[in-house]
């Protein structure tokens, strides 16, 4: 469901009256109503219906345009119903106390009614409360469309108010898992708000983080542990929930040649389930302090999990043969060669036992 279908199912069975001439409303101000159609909301034509009342109250009509307007923006008659609205004398008072009344006990009411405000009164406060409604509605409904309204409301209050900090610095939180390049744009246009200062900071910071752990993941990847180490320690005392990053840890500490401190936090991740690379780098590590049988022992486990990996056969024929089992290395490293014609190590191991 779109965001605007969940909003004009508030109004399916809104009711029309039809006035033949001009009215005065017996309001506050006695503005003009126009001869033309307007909406009753179901639940005000009860209300007053069970109150025996004669004629229609002014509030009723105000409540159906107010509901129209936001729930209905493309309606035919809004034009007309804007205008009405902005010559009611104190309608923004009205709306602000409906919308006071409404935030904690019927939050989707509360935002029709600032939808309609923020039409009425172009003005980046008003917009922005509509914005913080949409995010307790987001948070209570859980459904996307409120959340990409949120985004869509916050991101035009950006462009309208490159300097106003509070839609610049939501945006920013929002965009952190899903565009770190948009993150930063929106949390700097935000930096200097002192009231923002603080949190836009912190979150820059992680941003900071995030491109430093993927540095030194690369670096990790093409040998170079020593320096990845330098970013990686600090990452996982700041995320220690991030197995990959105790992964990756472990990994350059091996490359640096600590297989003892490699070896404390791959079994720091035994603990998360079974994972092929966690075994293989088990294996390796034990191989490197020359305990070629345990090592062993963790390589075939990985290899359960993926029977074709040729790296991890050919590591199993390495250890046979550190072993002295000749036979049965020389067996893995022709199943690995078969496996994958173009595992150059596994032929390098062949040639060298003959």
């Amino acid at each position: 469901m779109n965001y605007e279908i969940y909003l004009k199912r508030e109004i399916e069975k809104t009711v029309f009256i039809e006035t033949n001439r001009d009215l005065t409303v017996n309001i506050k101000g006695s503005p003009v109503l126009k001869k033309g159609e307007y909406p009753l909301l179901p639940q005000d034509v009860v209300g007053f219906a069970q109150k025996g009342l004669d004629g229609v109250p002014g509030d009723a009509i105000i409540n159906g345009m107010i509901y129209i307007i936001a729930c209905d923006p493309e309606f035919k008659y809004n034009k007309g119903y804007i205008e009405f609205l902005k010559s009611v004398e104190g309608i923004e008072s009205y709306i602000i106390m409906n919308i006071e009344k409404y935030k904690d006990n019927d939050i989707k009411r509360a935002v029709i009614f600032a939808t309609t405000l923020n039409t009425l009164k172009n003005d980046k406060i008003v917009a922005m409360n509509r914005c913080y409604l949409l995010m307790e509605l987001y948070e209570k409904v859980g459904l996307d469309s409120v959340g990409a309204e949120t985004v869509i409301s916050l991101e035009s209050l950006s462009r309208e108010y490159p300097e106003f900090a509070e839609p610049n610095y939501y945006l920013g939180e929002y965009y952190l898992d899903k565009d770190i390049d948009k993150a930063k744009i929106y949390l700097r246009n935000c930096i200097n708000d002192p009231k923002i200062h603080d949190n836009a900071s912190e979150l820059l910071e992680r941003i900071n983080a995030i491109e430093n752990y993927d540095r030194a993941v690369d670096m990790v990847k093409a040998g170079n542990g020593k320096d990845a180490l330098k970013i990686l320690i600090k990452f996982v005392e700041n995320n220690p929930q991030s197995l990959d990053g105790l992964y990756y840890t472990a990994v350059a500490y091996r490359q640096i040649g600590d297989p003892y401190k490699a070896l404390d936090f791959l079994d720091e991740l035994l603990n998360f389930g079974e994972r092929l690379e966690v075994y293989s780098e088990i294996g390796l590590n034990l191989a490197a302090l020359n305990d070629f049988e345990s090592a062993l022992e963790y390589f075939k486990k990985a290899l359960k999990i993926m029977p074709d990996d040729s790296g991890v056969i050919c590591n199993i024929g390495v250890c046979h043969l550190s072993l002295g089992q000749r036979d049965e290395a020389k067996h893995a490293f022709e199943l690995a060669s078969r496996i994958n014609p173009k595992d150059e190590i596994a032929k390098q191991w062949l040639k060298e036992i003959g």
